[in-house]
Formats: structure tokens, sequence, C-alpha cells
């Protein structure tokens, strides 16, 4: 009976161990998931407002209001309207890009302190 016993807290303590060296790493893997997460709807986002932008420039050809329609196309960041560039204005036939440029401090800080994320909409004038 003693040696089942001493068998038992034996494994108990191994267990512990392992969990110990483990468990550093699920962390990490779980922080760096969250993160890529975070940046990947960044992206998504800035895209939108690329798009939105390039869109309302095509039809209206007005760059104040495709700025605007930027800065909407994305209301889960705090863009401005100088976030949006824009080609120049249309012509019929021609094509505009707006890109959108955002920087943000990341979740955690643990990888990289800061993203820098840019995002490009294209369309065609008049059609």
């Amino acid at each position: 009976m003693t040696r089942s016993k001493t068998r038992q807290n034996g494994e108990r303590g191994a267990v512990a161990v392992e969990l110990a060296l483990v468990a550093p790493i699920l962390l990490l893997l779980i922080v760096a998931i969250v993160e890529f997460a975070y940046f990947f709807n960044l992206q998504i986002s800035v895209t939108q407002a690329a798009r939105e932008a390039a869109r309302t420039m095509a039809v209206t050809n007005d760059s104040g209001k495709a700025q605007a329609a930027g800065v909407a196309g994305a209301p889960s960041i705090n863009l401005a309207p100088g976030n949006v560039s824009l080609s120049g204005a249309c012509s019929a036939g021609a094509t505009v890009t707006a890109t959108v440029t955002y920087s943000t401090p990341t979740l955690t800080g643990f990888f990289v302190p800061s993203l820098n994320v840019s995002g490009k909409g294209a369309m065609r004038c008049g059609g």
C-alpha cells in the first residue's frame, strides 16, 4: 500500500512539471492567434474603406465625398480623411485608385509594438 501511494505522488509531480513546461508555449500560441486575428480584422476594414473610397470617386468624381466614404467604410477603426489618398480625377474609362493607410498599437505589444496596415481599391470611372 505504501508503494502505490509513492507512485501516485511521483506522478502528480511529473504532471506539474509537464504543465509548467507546456503552459508558456500554449499561452504564447493563444496570444499569437489573437494578435493575428486583430491584424486580419484591421486589414479587412482598411481594404473595405479603400474600396468604398474608390467606388465613390468613380461615381461622383468628388475627392471630398470619396474620402468621407472611405472613412465611413471602416466604422470599426478611427480613420481620418487624411488616411485616404486618391490617384486623381476620373475621366471616362480611366481607373481611379484609392489607398488607405492606418497605424495602431497592437493589443498586447508582445511581438511588435504597432501595426501599419494598408489597403488599396480600384474602380473604373464612368463604367
